[in-house]
């Protein structure tokens, strides 16, 4: 028995003198991990389709313990995503995360298709516009969409003056003190989550938000995500500290 299926490279890792280790989140199968025998020689015809962030056709004989990675055929390559550090970086930090935050063989095709739209929606230089949206998206797909419009605590519709807690949703301004952490949001970031998560994916780009909207998100949704990670991310540090250099320095 084989399996062929459409999958985007999260992870790679080297094994042996000449091997690597895949970890593909694929269309119909979910995540999977998986040997792919000499990939990292020269003339080897599995050494593009096997580095991290490509899309592909792979060939996977099933094993106990870990597959085996037999052919494969890249339908997107997303070298642009390797070339550029920045890039680089958001991307590593979107595939770590649904890394971190899913499990083995547990497929869901809506996860698939939210990983390819953020992967090329990075690749045209919209990086934080892309983790945003990747990060709430996801949260809506695994089961913890943030409640928007109702107080998580008195059900109560909120409108004006509006609070946030890690829990996943909104509180008004007479539940916020009853909860630890809570803390305050502008309507602008406001407006904005329910964008990112109700628009179609293919619209977002003509969203601009001012840098302020959103440094004021990431905060938001780096709270909210760490309550759902059980160990802190490689590639958000990288991440961070490459974002924290001002442009031109040294």
């Amino acid at each position: 028995m084989t399996w062929k299926t459409e999958g985007i490279v999260l992870r790679v890792r080297n094994m042996g003198e000449a091997d690597r280790v895949v970890t593909v989140y694929t269309k119909d199968r979910g995540k999977l991990t998986a040997a792919a025998r000499g990939a990292r020689r020269v003339r080897n015809r599995l050494l593009g389709s096997t580095q991290v962030f490509t899309h592909g056709l792979y060939l996977i004989f099933p094993r106990q313990g870990l597959h085996n990675l037999s052919q494969a055929e890249i339908i997107h390559s997303r070298q642009p995503l390797r070339e550029d550090l920045e890039k680089f970086a958001y991307a590593s930090y979107i595939t770590e995360l649904l890394d971190a935050l899913t499990a083995e063989e547990d497929p869901a095709e809506s996860v698939f298709s939210l990983l390819a739209s953020a992967l090329a929606l990075a690749e045209k230089g919209r990086l934080k516009l892309a983790a945003r949206a990747f990060e709430i998206r996801l949260m809506r797909e695994l089961g913890y969409e943030p409640e928007l419009y109702h107080c998580l605590n008195c059900r109560e519709a909120v409108r004006d003056t509006i609070f946030f807690t890690e829990q996943a949703g909104v509180l008004c301004q007479k539940c916020a003190p009853q909860v630890p952490g809570s803390v305050r949001i502008s309507n602008g970031v406001w407006e904005l989550m329910k964008k990112l998560l109700e628009w179609e994916f293919s619209k977002l780009t003509v969203l601009h938000p001012a840098a302020g909207l959103e440094e004021e998100l990431r905060r938001i949704m780096r709270k909210y995500i760490d309550f759902r990670l059980e160990y802190p991310l490689k590639s958000l540090d990288f991440l961070e500290t490459l974002t924290a250099v001002p442009p031109g320095a040294d």
